[in-house]
């Protein structure tokens, strides 16, 4: 929706409603018009929509001050039980949705807006779509609850641990594999059950992980190029002549992006490797890498912690990062890597045995 409180005042429930009807008014087209009427039991409004040739349509509203993708089956169901009585079609109105619940929504059929001006609405008959973007970021997010993204290194390796392991977690047995803090493994696998990334049963451990879509949703928070040192070189005879040379450097180093990728998901001939090592200028003079900053076939990226490398695969006399780290490399890369990444991860769904410990 399009009014934006004060941080210090986030919108009410009542102040979403008060707007909703206002600001789906203003996204459609002339000859539209627009009701907000109390709605039946079990929903906190009727939105009707009003055509220019007469036809109408119903969206019962949902309004939630706080709503997140963990909530989506449980407003999906409650809307599906209203619309066996009323017919009706639904909408969440929240003051913020990430984009994560957005996504959610959207792929349960389910309209929204929030206060922040995101906004999508789906009608068949008579044919409505309406889309906004509003906010990425909630502007009214409470301190108790600060962690909202994945970025930095706790969650690098928290994420690598939920996904590189398939076991159910305790908080405390999950911070000792990450290697992370009790207070920020905590606070990240809340993170996650809202976003509908993880379950957990009623007495706290995390039972399942929604790995696919984890890391997916790690690559949004990536940032490849935010490391401690980052080398963009040429390989006169190509990206593969790399591997030759890793065989016989004894520096710590691991191969990653579609040189790792054509081990279990080939793709295309690899155009750019992608190798992390404690030492890239050692690296680049051992393989008699040049300088090539506009078109390289060669990264070497020292990472900013050693979480890159663990559980490094060794194959053919070379070293490998784990899928879940290869992929999210090639989500977040240049040209065809995401589609690269994209392939990995079928892979990885379909061979899970292969690659994930217990």
């Amino acid at each position: 929706m399009e009014r934006i409180s004060s941080p210090a005042s986030p919108p009410t429930e009542r102040d979403l409603l008060d707007e909703l009807r206002q600001n789906v008014a203003s996204a459609l087209p002339d000859g539209w018009t627009v009701e907000l009427a109390p709605g039946p039991k079990g929903a906190d409004a009727l939105l009707t929509l009003n055509s220019p040739d007469g036809r109408t349509a119903e969206l019962l509203v949902e309004a939630k001050s706080v709503f997140n993708a963990r909530d989506v089956p449980k407003v999906g169901a409650q809307f599906a039980l209203l619309n066996a009585e009323t017919g009706g079609a639904g909408l969440v109105a929240s003051r913020y949705l990430a984009p994560r619940a957005r996504a959610e929504l959207a792929a349960a059929g389910i309209s929204y807006a929030d206060a922040t001006g995101n906004l999508r609405l789906a009608l068949r008959d008579p044919a409505v779509f309406l889309l906004k973007d509003g906010a990425n970021r909630d502007p009214w997010r409470a301190p108790e609850n600060p962690t909202d993204n994945l970025r930095g290194v706790p969650a690098a390796r928290v994420v690598r641990a939920l996904v590189d392991f398939d076991r159910r977690w305790g908080i405390r047995e999950l911070a000792a594999t990450a290697q992370a803090s009790l207070a920020s493994t905590s606070r990240i696998v809340n993170f996650l059950e809202r976003e509908a990334l993880v379950e957990r049963d009623d007495s706290g451990p995390v039972t399942g992980v929604e790995w696919p879509a984890l890391i997916e949703r790690w690559a949004v928070d990536y940032d490849l190029s935010k490391r401690r040192r980052v080398l963009r070189l040429l390989a006169p005879r190509g990206a593969g002549s790399v591997e030759a040379g890793l065989k016989r450097y004894r520096g710590r180093y691991a191969i990653s992006g579609s040189l790792a990728a054509d081990r279990w998901a080939p793709y295309a001939e690899s155009a750019l490797a992608l190798v992390y090592a404690d030492d890239a200028a050692s690296v680049a003079d051992a393989l008699e890498l040049r300088e090539a900053p506009v078109r390289p076939n060669v990264l070497l990226i020292e990472p900013e912690d050693g979480y890159v490398f663990f559980r490094s695969t060794s194959a053919d006399a070379l070293t490998f990062v784990q899928p879940a780290q290869v992929a999210v490399d090639l989500l977040v890369g240049p040209g065809r890597s995401p589609d690269e990444g994209h392939e990995l991860i079928r892979w990885m769904k379909a061979n899970e045995d292969a690659w994930r410990a217990r």
